[in-house]
């Protein structure tokens, strides 16, 4: 019961990120969500931040480089969905 009682509103959001992550593949996964638009790759920016907010208050290196890498990845799919290059 103590990590639930240690649990701060930053922790939520970094969770509510990982939700968001979580329900964004799966919605790709069942081909309702298609993983090369843009609201997919937004919405992963989206959970990807809140993630990272809660990263900088309870710091992870592993899992901070690996948020960091998924940002840019989505990043860079939503500028190429931009410019309408496949």
């Amino acid at each position: 019961m103590t990590l639930l009682q240690d649990l701060t509103f930053v922790d939520g959001l970094g969770i509510l990120g990982s939700a968001i992550i979580i329900c964004v593949y799966y919605l790709a996964t069942r081909n309702i969500l298609p993983a090369d638009k843009i609201a997919f790759n937004a919405w992963n920016i989206a959970g990807g931040s809140l993630v990272m907010l809660s990263l900088i208050y309870r710091p992870n290196p592993g899992a901070i480089v690996m948020e960091v890498m998924f940002l840019g990845i989505a990043c860079l799919a939503v500028l190429r969905n931009l410019r309408g290059a496949k």
